[in-house]
């Protein structure tokens, strides 16, 4: 065999399961400031000019001040799905900017 072939063959398995270590973590943590929000938390959210579909289901966290327009927000998502969203401090948000 030659080389390239055997190293080829001895990467790919590491390869894979990196890639398959990455797709199995789904989380996703999103901060940003709060542009917008339902009345309720059924509804759409906007983020930083991006806009995040939530349901009743969602944890709202407002352990650092309610959360309104103009708050810092950090909002979770599995697979896909927002599961919380929570207030934070407006320091979070400028280092998250930088």
């Amino acid at each position: 065999m030659n080389m390239p072939y055997q190293l080829f063959t001895l990467i790919l398995p590491v390869v894979l399961a990196i890639l398959i270590t990455a797709c199995a973590d789904n989380e996703v943590e999103y901060t940003g400031i709060l542009d917008h929000r339902p009345e309720g938390k059924d509804g759409m959210w906007v983020i930083d000019g991006k806009s995040f579909s939530v349901t009743e289901e969602v944890d709202l966290d407002e352990d650092h001040g309610p959360l309104t327009a103009g708050v810092c927000v950090e909002l979770e998502m599995e697979d896909g799905e927002v599961t919380e969203i929570e207030s934070e401090e407006m320091g979070k948000c400028l280092t998250s900017q930088q």
